[in-house]
This record gives C-alpha cells, structure tokens and sequence, in this order.
C-alpha cells in the first residue's frame, strides 16, 4: 500500500460518520446529481461504484431500476456506513486498481470525485474494462481547475494537506483515458468546476 493510498483511508475513515455534512460531502453531492441524471439502467443491470463513500451515489442508482448494486471504496470506515445504510446493496473494501470482480459481468461503472485519489488511473480504465460487458458503460466525475491553479494544487495543496490527493486532470487528459482504453464516448458534461463523461465499451 502506497501512501497516497493511507492518507485517503485515514482522512475517510475520519470522516465516514459525517461525509454528508463534510466539505467533501458537499461538494462530490453537486458531481454525484449530475451523474445520476446521465446513467441510464434497466432492471436486471449490475452496477459498480468505485470509491463509493457512503454509498449515496449506488443507492440513488438502484431505485432507477430493479438493479444488481455493488460498491467498492478503500475506507473501511466508509464501508462500515454502507453496510449500515443500505443492505440491499453489496459492499466491498477495494481499491479502484484491482477489483475482485468477474471478467464481464458489469453493464455500468461509475466513479465520482476518486480518479485523482489513485496512484495509476491506467489501472483503473484497464480493470473497467475489464469487468464491464462489450457496450457497458462508465461515468467518470472529476474535479477540473484552470491550468496555474490545477497545478499548484497539484504540487503544493495536495502534499501540503496529506489528504491522498494525487493529481488532477485536464479534460484533454481524462478523455485520452477513455480513448486509449477502448471506450467510445458518448456524453460529455463540463461547467465550472464539473467535468463529467460518459462512454461505452467498444
């Protein structure tokens, strides 16, 4: 386990019972409504969640539609609440790089707010890709800054404050991860500080 990886489990540990009321719960709840109007599911979809927090985004999913719900998030803490809060829905300790799943069994994917906490996010397009069926699709939501303020965020807030921050990304960058990974895409959301995009297993 890195460090990037501790700090993002002991700041959410810290914060599990208050996630909602926490700066963080404020403002993954804008990227997670936003999210929730572009996924589309039927009954009889399976549904992952990576760094699912408390499990609002996954819940909020499953009364779309009669769907098979699961989660993965790295704090145990986190889990804890999901398993509290929801047990229709099945839960995981899990970093975003390996999942556990099956090849192919997932029809959608979503990670909101996380791409940034992992060491190596080609880790994670690769597992997506991976455990989604041919035409399954992923939604990533991610912070986007101007260019002066991502990087000084990147190279003096971020290690500064030992939250497991990594880096963030350009829109450029976060759609060439979709495109190098087999992902067509589909939608495309961006305003202030929300870039949100949507694409589908070639």
């Amino acid at each position: 386990m890195n460090k990037n990886e501790k700090n993002s489990i002991r700041k959410y540990d810290s914060i599990a019972k208050d996630y909602d009321t926490s700066f963080d719960g404020k403002l993954t709840a804008k990227f997670k409504r936003t999210m929730l109007e572009m996924c589309s599911v039927t009954d009889g979809d399976k549904v992952l969640d990576v760094g699912c927090g408390n499990g609002s985004l996954i819940n909020e999913i499953s009364r779309k539609a009669e769907i098979e719900a699961y989660g993965v998030d790295i704090s145990p803490n986190m889990i804890e609440e999901c398993n509290q809060r929801y047990e229709s829905i099945d839960f995981e300790i899990s970093s975003g790089e390996k999942l556990s799943f099956k090849n192919s069994i997932f029809d959608m994917l979503t990670i909101c707010c996380v791409l940034h906490h992992l060491n190596n996010p080609q880790k994670f397009f690769e597992e997506t890709q991976r455990v989604l069926v041919r035409g399954g699709t992923l939604i990533v939501g991610e912070l986007w800054l101007p260019f002066i303020i991502r990087h000084f965020t990147d190279w003096i807030i971020s290690p500064l404050i030992n939250a497991g921050d990594n880096k963030l990304f350009s829109h450029k960058k976060l759609k060439k991860y979709f495109v190098d990974n087999g992902f067509e895409i589909i939608e495309i959301y961006r305003k202030g500080i929300k870039q949100i995009i949507k694409g589908r297993k070639i």
